[in-house]
């Protein structure tokens, strides 16, 4: 059976709505014959590109119980400007304001210490989690800090360790705020991210939900870490750690709008789904524009900022040609998101 085949399998109804005379006040409706063809065939250029390595399909589980008939009627139009970000980017409650993990990492002495902290608790959690699956420490070579280090090797270092402690879950001190989050991908991602979504890792569904279906491009990854890659790096670390059961992909910052195609919303006691289209994909195909993956979906983003802060974000990125960058909406400079592309032996 063909991926998008089984994507699509039990979906009852294609959604979307006019992203520019309905921006603030939209309602939900069937994509017409044309666009229903037309996203067929982005599903299928999308598999074809995943085949020759360019990009990784990805799907994210996700509920919101206490507000899920809100995020349909209300928050649809905002998210699909904004996109899905970590909790690192989210307000903080408390009113307190907390720096990015972005905020010093061109101070070396900074980063040295960040690097420390979070190789004590990554190793204190690997001695606890010790089993016939998980074994070793990771190698004190890892936390080498001398002059010859380069400052992107040190940043590496720091992001990878927090790749590992967000993959480690809840035991983590700093799963609150991780920059990261985590989607599925390969054959079994539709099931596994569906699990997600529903709160049913036991088996036992527990409330509706939803699965975000986008893509990332890979040829140059620098912004994502498969625990595939991970356990390789563990492993030449000196540990043994879990399977990838999960086919994990962790991405740093979020999920990118412009390289969101929509949403499947699922349901806990049926199987049938309805699968919301982003229209901003919908008006692309609508009016016949080319897609680049590259690049990604156009998106009018003037709302951006209001769009953000109602969805509870406190600080965004912005992504161009140089780059990739963040800040608080209350900061007046840009930082710098690091590399994970571990570039050196």
């Amino acid at each position: 059976m063909k991926q998008s085949e089984v994507l699509f399998r039990n979906v009852e109804e294609v959604m979307s709505f006019d992203p520019i005379n309905d921006i603030y006040e939209y309602e939900l409706g069937p994509v017409n014959y044309r666009g229903a063809i037309k996203l067929s065939y982005l599903i299928r250029t999308l598999n074809r590109l995943e085949k020759e390595g360019k990009l990784i399909v990805c799907l994210r589980g996700f509920s919101l119980p206490d507000e899920h008939e809100w995020f349909i009627k209300e928050d649809l139009n905002k998210f699909f400007v904004v996109g899905q970000k970590g909790r690192e980017y989210l307000q903080r409650t408390e009113g307190k304001r907390s720096n990015l993990y972005t905020y010093e990492m061109n101070d070396r002495e900074a980063l040295v210490k960040e690097i420390q902290a979070l190789y004590k608790e990554a190793n204190g959690l690997l001695k606890k989690k010790k089993s016939e699956w998980v074994d070793g420490q990771i190698s004190e070579k890892f936390t080498n800090t001398d002059e010859d280090k380069t400052i992107e090797e040190l940043q590496y270092n720091k992001v990878f360790l927090t790749a590992f402690l967000h993959n480690i879950g809840n035991l983590w001190s700093g799963k609150k705020t991780s920059p990261l989050i985590s989607a599925t991908y390969g054959k079994k991602k539709k099931e596994i991210a569906r699990k997600f979504a529903t709160n049913s890792l036991d088996g036992v569904p527990r409330n509706n939900g939803f699965i975000t279906l986008g893509y990332i491009p890979i040829e140059e990854r620098c912004f994502e870490v498969l625990t595939e890659d991970l356990n390789k790096e563990l492993e030449r670390l000196g540990v043994k750690w879990y399977n990838d059961i999960h086919q994990e992909v962790m991405l740093l910052d979020g999920i990118m709008p412009q390289r969101i195609i929509g949403v499947f919303e699922v349901f806990q006691d049926s199987p049938i789904e309805k699968f919301i289209l982003n229209p901003w994909v919908y008006k692309m195909f609508l009016e016949n524009e080319h897609f680049n993956y590259k690049r990604g979906i156009n998106i009018n983003q003037e709302n951006f900022d209001e769009f953000a802060q109602d969805l509870k974000y406190g600080a965004y990125i912005l992504e161009n040609e140089s780059g990739r960058y963040n800040k608080r909406f209350d900061e007046d400079y840009y930082h710098r998101v690091p590399s994970v592309r571990r570039r050196w032996n």
